[in-house]
Order: C-alpha cells, then sequence, then structure tokens
C-alpha cells in the first residue's frame, strides 16, 4: 500500500503540548497504512554494492569535519529526545552513524537493501579516522558530565560493530560509565568472532547492552524483517512506532526493556 506519512518541521500547532521530543513530526492522512516493500535493487553488479562501501561516500566524515560524533535524538522523527516511560526513564538519547557495508558483515540480509541506500544526507563517521575513538570517549565523558539521569546512545543507525577491539571500547564505556546503556542491531552471527564478542557483552550488561541480532535464528535478542503485519513470528512484536501505535523509540522503549523478538516491516 502506498505510504502517506510525512514528516514536518516541528512547530508549536503541530507539535500539541510537547514540542520537545522530536524536531519533526509527522503527518498522517487516514488511517494507518504500511510502507511498500521497496524493488530488490540495487543488484549485486552496483560498485558500491561489489566494494562493499556506502552508496553515498560524499557524506563520509573524518572527525575533524564534525562538531560532534553522536547525534542528538531529538533530529530523528523516529528516535526522540529522551526516554519517556519503563527503564532508562529520562535518559537522553543519541545516536551514531558508521559507513554501511563497510563496517557491516557480508552476510547482512540486507546487504544490497539497507536503508542507508535511501540517505544521501545522513552522516557516516569514517571508523578508520585514529582520531574516532578517542573523540568519541571524550563526548561520552562529556555527555555523562551533564546532569542527566543518563544517556542511552543508539548503535549503529547506519553501520555495524566493524572488530572485536570496537566491541570492547564499548564494554569499557559502560564500565567507565555507570549512567550509560547502549542499544541496537548487529548483523555479526554469534559463530562470528565479533559476534561471539558482542554475546559476551550482552551476558555482562544485560539491559545495559541490548544489541539485538538482526534476523537471526533465535528465540530471544533477534530480530526478524517481515512483509506485512500478518507475516510476524508468534515469539515476536511488532515495531510499535512502525505501526503508529506510539508516537517514537522514546515513547515505546521495547527494544532496551525487553529480551522479545522484534519484527521489523520491511523498507
Amino acid at each position: 500500500m502506498r505510504n502517506d506519512t510525512k514528516h514536518y518541521r516541528l512547530t508549536s500547532k503541530a507539535a500539541g503540548d510537547d514540542t520537545t521530543l522530536t524536531r519533526y513530526v509527522r503527518n498522517d492522512t487516514g488511517a494507518v497504512r504500511y510502507k511498500q516493500r521497496q524493488p530488490r535493487l540495487p543488484t549485486m553488479e552496483s560498485a558500491f554494492v561489489q566494494e562493499g562501501r556506502t552508496k553515498f561516500t560524499k557524506a563520509i566524515r573524518r572527525v575533524d569535519q564534525l562538531t560532534h560524533l553522536l547525534v542528538d535524538g531529538h533530529s530523528n522523527v523516529k528516535i526522540g529526545h529522551d526516554v519517556r516511560k519503563g527503564k532508562f526513564k529520562g535518559y537522553h538519547i543519541f545516536t551514531l552513524s558508521l559507513e554501511e557495508r563497510k563496517t557491516c558483515p557480508n552476510t547482512c540480509q540486507h546487504w544490497q537493501t539497507c536503508y542507508g541506500n535511501n540517505m544521501p544526507f545522513a552522516k557516516r563517521i569514517d571508523h578508520t579516522d585514529p582520531a574516532f575513538l578517542p573523540a568519541l570517549e571524550l563526548e561520552i565523558a562529556n555527555l555523562m558530565a551533564k546532569p542527566w539521569p543518563g544517556v542511552l546512545i543508539r548503535l549503529h543507525a547506519l553501520g555495524d560493530f566493524y572488530s572485536c577491539t570496537y566491541v570492547a571500547f564499548w564494554d569499557r564505556m559502560l564500565r567507565l560509565h555507570p549512567r550509560l546503556s547502549i542499544y541496537g542491531y548487529s548483523a555479526h552471527p554469534n559463530k562470528s568472532s565479533i559476534g561471539w564478542t558482542l554475546h559476551h557483552l550482552r551476558m555482562e550488561w544485560g539491559y545495559r547492552a541490548m544489541i539485538r541480532m538482526s534476523n537471526a535464528p533465535y528465540p530471544v535478542m533477534s530480530t526478524v524483517t517481515i512483509g506485512t503485519p500478518e507475516s510476524r513470528p508468534a515469539n515476536a512484536f511488532i515495531c510499535p512506532e512502525q505501526t503508529r501505535q506510539t508516537r517514537c523509540c522514546a515513547t515505546c522503549g521495547l527494544c532496551w526493556s525487553t529480551r522479545k523478538n522484534v519484527a521489523f516491516l520491511e523498507h
């Protein structure tokens, strides 16, 4: 079905009684509609698919080209500014984006159809920049010094965990900052070295490191991609933000508060 949902810059009239949650709001017309499945393009012959990189190389940024690495969830209509209910209520939400495919396993189900293919303006941080992790560590420390209940980081709006060393970085950040939590998804299977390291990260930190395995055949802590709501597996819930049952991630919280599998409607 055609998707009539559009995003509009936030205005006091459109926002109702909450102008702090997101910078943009949705203007939904009529009943809930689901996104039409996109064509299975590009093909494997596309250069950026073959080379394992983003389609938009001009959107890759070194650390010295950015004022900040972590993006406030307020700028993302799907994410939201701060957690409004349940676990981690009051935590400020930030997102981190790396280069899709370059940091991902080529076994990812969405290697060709990554939604990054439709995000030409999203800034991808160059993870090979030697200044990346030191700058990220400093930025996290500065955020944790603020008088907030805590910080919740969405890993990764684009990209994936690119090395065991990088996973160990997040283990160290969680150890250094008790009010820091992370959540996200990874296409690395548990049998891989990175996947095994992520498994130990989840075991060590529990709900503070809710990294689900993308399209993995596990009874919990996994995701599944579905074409229609009717194809939802019995052991998974459909993302409430996609079905307009909640305004954004900040008003839902299920991805970081339950181990039950989550089903995402195909982009």
